[in-house]
């Protein structure tokens, strides 16, 4: 069992031994045989001798302790923590003052051990993530750089396509237009074949008075049934009056074309516009065929009506009076009229079918307008995407910053902390929660 004495008991304690041993040497002198004059200073001398021997053994005894400590606490003061536990705080059989001082500096001598060794570990696992987090934040900003560079393309193409879809929606305006002068041209044809009918109709009432002149319309009729012939043959020709129809048709296809393909690289903002853009192609296809089938039922009608009047006028001049042909001249007139009924009636189908090319022609031009108007938003938002992407850019900028900033930080934390020595063994073995008390306290 080990007992407490305060050091300044200690030192009265040593005192009062050196007094006694001064006071009690000229007793022990007196045992031995000594002259008079030799005894007192004997006695003087013999009580200092004791009293410094004493007094050296009290000194060394509370001194040596002090002195482990000042060194340990130079070490740790230096940044040597190596040093093991328990030194000036063993040994004593009384303790004092200096034996507290000792588990003080030893316990701090612990957790200082324990705190820089899980400095050093935190040290090593922040530098590994700040360069980590530097690797990834850099390759962040090159896929942000990219980004940029993609909207800013996205962003030119838009502007470009909005251009191509006004020059589309002008040439549609323009369709349109040209659809209602050729919706008036197939009226009129219209008109001018119901004309045509009832002049033949008059024929065949002016023919049965004009029997001798029957031989020569004969020849005439013959001649018309030629022309129905060749006409036949020529029914694939199409008309020149509507190429330029057919052309803007054409162009309107390719620039539809064109808008889908634009659209599919916009991705999912173009997916709308991809959609009109199809339906302006369709719609353009259509017309191609509309027109063509009206340029062939122009050209027909045209054609006939006039080689029909020709073949007519000429069959009222040289017909020669003959009652033995007049039924067969009144049976061909009668086919003439069933064939000029039959051109009045495909110019009301070809009157129709302009009019529902015209209709067509009119929504491809709302259409293409509400598609030039999509492309202008598209611009707009394209134009938003890009500022958002700028602005990312910038915070990815920053961060770059920061990661490097932290890179730099561990590493100063690292040189730091290296300035101390710590044996591994004994970090390991300190309580990861005595740690966090130090690292709260601190």
């Amino acid at each position: 069992m080990k007992i407490r004495v305060q050091m300044g008991y200690k030192f009265i304690i040593g005192f009062l031994f050196v007094v006694g041993t001064a006071a009690f040497a000229p007793r022990i002198v007196q045992k031995f045989d000594i002259v008079e004059w030799l005894r007192e200073p004997l006695s003087f001398l013999m009580a200092i001798v004791i009293g410094l021997i004493l007094g050296a053994i009290f000194s060394r005894s509370l001194t040596k302790g002090f002195s482990e400590l000042t060194e340990l606490a130079n070490d740790i003061s230096g940044g040597d923590l190596t040093r093991p536990d328990g030194i000036g705080a063993n040994g004593k059989l009384v303790e004092d003052e200096s034996t507290e001082l000792a588990l003080a500096l030893n316990t701090m001598l612990k957790s200082l051990k324990g705190l820089v060794g899980h400095i050093k570990d935190a040290s090593t696992n922040l530098y590994e993530a700040a360069e980590t987090l530097n690797t990834v934040v850099t390759k962040g900003h090159k896929t942000t750089e990219d980004i940029s560079n993609g909207t800013a393309k996205i962003f030119e193409g838009a502007l470009e396509q909005a251009g191509h879809l006004e020059n589309a929606s002008k040439t549609v305006r323009d369709m349109a237009k040209m659809s209602d002068e050729v919706s008036e041209k197939v009226t009129d044809m219209a008109a001018a074949a119901s004309q045509t009918r009832s002049v033949v109709q008059k024929s065949v009432v002016i023919s049965t008075s004009a029997l001798k002149k029957m031989e020569s319309l004969l020849q005439g009729v013959d001649y018309t049934k030629d022309m129905v012939v060749s006409l036949e043959e020529k029914i694939n020709n199409i008309p020149k009056i509507l190429d330029v129809i057919t052309h803007i048709a054409r162009q309107t296809d390719l620039l539809a074309l064109n808008a889908t393909i634009e659209a599919s690289k916009a991705g999912e903002h173009g997916r709308g516009f991809a959609i009109v853009a199809e339906e302006v192609r369709r719609f353009a296809d259509n017309t191609n065929h509309s027109v063509a089938d009206v340029a062939l039922i122009i050209k027909e009608i045209k054609g006939e009506v006039e080689r029909l009047v020709n073949s007519a006028s000429e069959s009222a001049t040289f017909t020669h009076e003959g009652r033995e042909d007049i039924n067969r001249v009144r049976g061909t007139l009668d086919e003439i009229g069933a064939f000029t009924s039959e051109v009045a009636d495909k110019a009301g189908t070809v009157l129709a079918l302009t009019q529902r090319q015209k209709e067509g022609a009119e929504t491809s031009a709302k259409l293409t307008d509400q598609i030039a108007g999509i492309a202008r938003e598209s611009v707009s938002v394209t134009e938003e995407v890009d500022k958002v992407v700028d602005d990312h850019r910038a915070s990815m900028e920053e961060l770059v910053s920061s990661a490097k900033r932290l890179s730099e930080l561990s590493g100063e934390l690292d040189k730091v902390v290296a300035h101390f020595k710590v044996d591994k063994s004994e970090v390991a073995i300190f309580p990861q929660d005595e740690a966090e008390k130090l690292y709260t306290t601190t």
